[in-house]
C-alpha cells in the first residue's frame, strides 16, 4: 500500500482546493478530447461508425459514445481493455493482463460466439475460432489511436454478422494530420516497461506517411505466494481424487517456467495518398507479436484410473509451450467523391492471425480473413440519404500441432469459407432534418453453416423538436455467425479405460487381494513379517497363472467395464444457424444550457438459436468422425438456448466551471435463459432434460446488474491537469474451482460433481479507481504523468467460469502504478 501514498496526496490535494482551481485561467493541456470539448460540441461530433459516413452524433438514431485520444491519454490506461473500462455499457473481466472477456450489452461468452464486432481502420479484427475479439494479440501504442467509437446495439445493416449487441470502432491517427516525431517511454510496477515512437506527416501537397513503433515487456503481475518455489501447498481437507486430505501436504510444484512474464512488439506503416482533388487512396497496415511461454494439460489415460486402481498416479500430462502469437492488419482504401451528393469508397483488407488455442493440451492455429466492401452514398434531393453495400469475404482455417491427437480433432481442419452480402439503407428526413427516418435490409451468407441467405431489416426514428433534443428509437434484427470451434468440432471430453489399462487394474486388485489374505494369514499365525511377505508374494504370483485365478481376473475386469461410463464428447448437432437478435431501442440526448447533457436509453433484446453444448442429449455409442475405431456417447453441440437481454443505460456530464468536467453514468442490465425446442431431443421428455435444467439462467449474473462509473477531469494551474476514474459493479460471476493436488482448474468432467476443487474466485462486487496527474513543458512538447490503475486492488482472481478446459496456471490481477515521459519534435 506505500505506492499508493503519493497519488492518495495528490488526490486529497486536488478535492480540497479544486473549486478555487477550476476558476483559473490555465492554460491548456490537452485539447480535442471529450473532456476539453462544450457539450454542444459534443452534439455537434462527427461520427462515422453508425453508417460509414460522417454525421452528427445528435442526428443519429443510435446508443454511441466516443473516446478520444486525448481522453485515452489522460486515463493512465495501458491497454486497450483498461481504456475501455470507462464506457458505459462495455464490461470486461480480466483473467491476467492480457487475457479478457469483453461483452456490450450482456453478450455473455457462454453463447459459444462474438456479438460484439471490433473494427481497427475499418477493418474486422475478430478471432474466427470463436467469433470473438482475442485481446492476448493485440497491442498497438494507445497514443497512436484517434478515437474509438463504440455502438451499444445493433451495428445494423451496414456492418452485418456479429455485431448484434455492439461494435468497437478503433481509428488510428490520420498521416495527413501527423505533426512531427512523438516518442514515449513508460514504466510502472509491477515489471512493466514500454516505449514507442511514432512519426509522419505531410510529404508533399498528394502524399502523406506515418509510421509507428512499439516495444512492450511485463512481468505479469507476480505469482502466488502459494502457488511459488519448490513445492505447493495442498490445503488441509481438500477433496482429493481418492479420499480426504487428513491434513495440510506439500507437493511438488509442477510449474518450473516463467509464464507471467510476455512481451510484445508492434509496428505500423500509413500511407494516404491524393489522387485528385476528389479521390483518395489509402493504406493502413498494423502488425502485432506476443511471445509467452503457456501451459495446459491434458489427460494421458482416463481420469477415473485411480478410483480403480486405488494409488495409481492420475495421467495428467502438462505441456508446456513457447508461445509466439501474431497479427497482421492491412486496410487498402480507395474514396471517391463525385460532388457533394454523392460519394462512394471501395475497400479491401486483411485481418491474419497466428494463435495458440488452450484447449486439451493446446494446438496452433493460421487464420486469415480476406474482406473486400463496396459502399456507395448520394443524396437525393433533400430528403433521402440512400447508402447501398456489398461485402465478399474469404476465411482461411487452418489447425496444427495438436499436443492431445485423441482429445481435440477437427472435422475438416484445414477449410476455406466464403460469405457475401448485401445492403441497402436509406434515411428520410422531413421537416429541415427535424424527423428522420432510418430504413434499411441487409442479406448475408455464412458459408461456415450453410449457404443460405439471412435477413437483417432495421427501421429507426431520430426526431429534434429542439436544437439540444434529440429523441430516437427502432427496431434492428442481427446475427451472429458460430465460430470454427462450434462447427468443426469432434472433441473428446472423457476418454474412458483402454482395454491395457482395465486389465492392468483389475490384475493389481486381484492380486493385492490375494496377497493380503495370504499376508494376514501368516501373521496372525504367528508368523514373522518377512514369512508373511515371502508366502503372499508366491501365493499371489501363483494364483493369477491358475484357471481359477484367469477367471478371476476376467470376472473383475467386467466388473470394471460395467461400472466405467462411456467415453463421452462433443460433436456439432443435426444443423447449426447463425444465432437471432432482435432489439427494440428507444432514448434520448439532451443538452442544458452548455452545462448539463443528459442521455439515456433503454432496450429489450430477444435471442434465439443460441448455441451451446446440449449437456443431456447425447448420441449413444457412435463411432467417431475424425477417429476410426472409437466410440463415444456424444453431447450435441447447436442452437439449443433462447433469452431475452434488456436494460437502462444513462449518462450525465456536467461542467460547473471551466476547467472542471465531470461525467457520471449509470447501467442496468438483465437477461434469462432457457432451452428451446429444436430438432435433435425433445426438452419436454424428463427422461432427456430434467425438469430444473430447462431454466439456463445462472445464479450469478456474467455481467453485473448494475454498474456505475464516474470521471472528473481538471485543469490545473501551471499546465497541471488531473484525472480520475472511478467504477462500481454489482456481484458478477468470477467463481473459480482449483485442484490443489492436481494444479489445475478442473476439467469438463470435474472428477465428479462432489469434487471439483477449492473455490478460488469468488463472485461479488468490483471497485476500480484509476488517478493520473500529467505535467507539461515547453509548449506542450513535454508532457510527464503519473498514474495508477486500479489502485485498491491488492490481487484478486478472476474467472469466468468457462477455463476450464484450458487453464492450468493460477494466476492474479491487481493494481498498477507507472510513470510516462512523451515528448514531441
Amino acid at each position: 500500500m506505500k505506492r499508493t501514498k503519493p497519488i492518495l496526496v495528490a488526490t486529497l490535494l486536488v478535492a480540497i482546493n479544486a473549486s478555487g482551481l477550476a476558476q483559473t485561467d490555465t492554460s491548456k493541456v490537452a485539447s480535442d478530447g471529450v473532456f476539453e470539448m462544450s457539450l454542444e460540441d459534443l452534439l455537434n461530433m462527427d461520427v462515422t461508425s453508425v453508417s460509414k459516413k460522417a454525421e452528427r452524433i445528435q442526428d443519429v438514431a443510435s446508443s454511441i459514445y466516443v473516446l478520444t485520444s486525448v481522453d485515452i491519454m489522460n486515463s493512465g490506461a495501458t491497454t486497450l481493455h483498461e481504456a475501455l473500462r470507462s464506457v458505459p455499457g462495455y464490461w470486461g473481466v480480466q483473467t491476467a493482463y492480457g487475457a479478457v472477456t469483453s461483452q456490450l450489452r450482456n453478450s455473455p461468452s457462454f453463447l459459444g460466439n462474438g456479438s460484439v464486432l471490433y473494427l481497427l481502420d475499418g477493418t474486422p479484427i475478430q478471432d474466427n475460432m470463436s467469433s470473438d475479439f482475442n485481446f492476448k494479440n493485440f497491442d498497438i501504442p494507445l497514443s497512436e489511436i484517434d478515437r474509438i467509437e463504440v455502438i451499444r446495439g445493433s451495428g445494423g445493416v451496414v456492418y452485418g454478422a456479429n455485431s448484434a449487441t455492439g461494435v468497437i470502432n478503433i481509428f488510428t491517427k490520420n498521416p495527413e494530420k501527423y505533426d512531427g516525431v512523438h516518442v514515449q517511454a513508460s514504466t510502472a510496477s509491477p515489471g512493466y516497461i514500454a516505449a514507442s515512437l511514432r512519426a509522419g506527416g505531410k510529404i508533399n501537397e498528394k502524399i502523406s506517411i506515418s509510421g509507428y513503433a512499439k516495444v512492450r515487456s511485463f512481468d505479469g503481475f507476480g505469482t502466488l505466494s502459494k502457488m511459488s518455489g519448490d513445492s505447493v501447498l495442498v490445503p488441509k481437507a481438500h477433496a482429493s481424487l481418492n479420499n480426504v486430505v487428513a491434513d495440510s501436504v506439500y507437493i511438488e510444484n509442477r510449474f518450473k517456467e516463467d509464464f507471467e512474464s510476455t512481451k510484445m512488439y508492434s509496428g505500423g506503416v500509413k500511407v494516404a495518398y491524393k489522387i485528385g482533388e476528389k479521390s483518395k487512396l489509402s493504406l493502413n497496415t498494423h502488425m502485432n507479436m506476443a511471445q509467452q511461454t503457456e501451459y495446459t494439460s491434458f489427460d494421458t489415460d482416463s481420469i477415473l484410473l485411480p478410483l480403480f486402481s486405488p494409488g495409481a498416479e492420475y495421467s495428467d500430462r502438462l505441456v508446456v509451450t513457447d508461445v509466439t502469437r501474431s497479427r497482421v492488419v492491412g486496410n487498402l482504401r480507395f474514396d471517391h467523391e463525385f460532388n457533394d451528393n454523392h460519394s462512394i469508397f471501395v475497400r479491401a483488407s486483411t485481418n491474419m492471425e497466428d494463435d495458440f488455442v488452450k484447449l486439451f493440451g493446446g494446438y496452433k492455429i493460421t487464420n486469415s480473413i480476406y474482406d473486400f466492401e463496396i459502399q456507395d452514398n448520394i443524396s437525393i434531393g433533400k430528403f433521402n440519404d440512400l447508402s447501398i453495400g456489398a461485402n465478399y469475404r474469404i476465411v482461411n482455417f487452418d489447425v496444427k500441432d495438436i499436443n492431445d491427437p485423441v482429445g481435440v480433432a477437427y472435422i475438416d481442419p484445414v477449410s476455406t469459407e466464403a460469405s457475401n452480402g448485401f445492403f441497402i439503407q436509406d434515411k428520410v428526413k422531413f421537416l429541415d432534418g427535424k424527423v428522420n427516418f432510418l430504413l434499411g435490409m441487409k442479406a448475408e451468407t455464412y458459408s461456415l453453416v450453410n449457404d443460405d441467405y439471412y435477413l437483417s431489416p432495421m427501421a429507426k426514428i431520430s426526431v429534434i423538436p429542439f436544437e439540444d433534443l434529440t429523441i430516437w428509437g427502432g427496431f434492428t434484427q442481427s446475427y451472429t455467425t458460430p465460430g470454427f470451434n462450434t462447427t468443426n468440432i469432434d472433441f473428446l471430453l472423457l476418454k474412458t479405460l483402454s482395454d491395457e489399462s482395465v486389465a492392468g487394474a483389475a490384475y493389481q486388485n486381484v492380486y493385492n487381494s490375494v496377497y493380503t489374505s495370504a499376508y494376514d494369514g501368516v501373521i496372525n499365525a504367528g508368523g514373522s513379517v518377512a514369512l508373511a511377505e515371502a508366502t503372499a508374494t508366491a501365493t499371489a504370483d501363483g494364483f493369477v497363472l491358475t484357471p481359477t485365478g484367469v477367471a478371476t481376473l476376467a470376472g473383475t475386469e467386467q466388473a470394471i467395464k460395467d461400472q466405467l461410463p462411456s467415453s463421452t464428447g462433443v460433436v456439432n448437432g443435426s444443423a447449426t444457424v447463425p444465432t437471432k437478435y432482435q432489439t427494440w431501442e428507444v432514448g434520448f440526448r439532451s443538452n442544458i444550457e452548455n452545462t448539463i447533457s443528459l442521455e439515456s436509453n433503454f432496450y429489450h433484446t430477444t435471442v434465439t438459436d443460441a448455441t451451446l453444448p446440449a449437456t443431456a442429449a447425447t448420441i449413444e455409442d457412435t463411432e467417431s468422425k475424425t477417429r476410426s475405431g472409437l466410440f463415444a456417447d456424444y453431447i450435441l453441440y447447436g442452437n439449443y438456448i433462447k433469452g431475452t437481454i434488456y436494460g437502462v443505460e444513462s449518462t450525465v456530464r456536467i461542467i460547473p466551471a471551466k476547467g472542471t468536467k465531470f461525467e457520471v453514468s449509470h447501467v442496468y442490465t438483465q437477461s434469462s435463459w432457457e432451452f428451446q425446442e429444436n430438432d435433435d431431443f425433445d426438452i419436454n421428455n424428463p427422461l432427456v432434460v430434467a425438469p430444473n435444467l430447462i431454466d439456463q439462467t445462472p445464479e450469478t449474473p456474467a455481467m453485473p446488474e448494475h454498474v456505475f462509473r464516474m470521471k472528473g477531469f481538471f485543469d490545473l494551474p501551471n499546465n497541471f491537469s488531473y484525472n480520475v476514474e472511478l467504477m462500481y459493479a454489482t456481484i458478477f460471476s468470477s467463481q473459480a474451482y482449483y485442484q490443489y493436488e492436481l494444479q489445475r482448474y478442473p476439467n469438463t468432467t470435474g472428477l465428479g460433481a462432489d469434487n471439483p476443487g477449492l473455490i478460488v474466485g469468488t463472485d461479488k462486487s468490483r471497485t476500480i479507481v484509476n488517478m493520473s496527474v500529467k505535467k507539461s513543458f515547453m509548449d506542450d512538447k513535454l508532457q510527464l504523468s503519473v498514474f495508477g490503475n486500479d489502485i485498491f486492488n491488492t490481487g484478486i482472481i478472476a474467472s469466468t467460469g468457462n477455463g476450464s478446459l484450458a487453464n492450468v496456471t493460477l494466476s492474479q490481477i491487481r493494481g498498477m502504478y507507472g510513470a510516462v515521459v512523451s515528448y514531441k519534435f
